[in-house]
């Protein structure tokens, strides 16, 4: 049985930039971001869905939006799961 590290959270879309900050604040970064500085985001939500990597899905109305936890990722890719 796998053991998810990812929490899904429904928000109006008048709080998604709150919502933002606060993942911000506690070190999730945007899958945007991961993916454009090199990242695999397929190996990065398998991590998650592994429980090695912690993830939050955020739906903002009809947008479906990913943050990871930097620090993880960062290790995940210095390990070479990432790569």
């Amino acid at each position: 049985m796998k053991t998810m590290a990812i929490w899904q959270v429904k928000l109006d879309t008048r709080e998604a930039d709150q919502h933002r900050k606060w993942l911000k604040r506690r070190g999730f970064i945007s899958a945007n971001y991961f993916s454009s500085n090199g990242f695999s985001i397929n190996k990065m939500r398998q991590l998650a869905m592994d429980g090695k990597l912690h993830a939050v899905q955020c739906t903002y109305g009809s947008s479906v939006r990913w943050y990871y936890l930097e620090s993880q990722a960062e290790l995940a890719r210095i390990k070479g799961e990432l790569s």
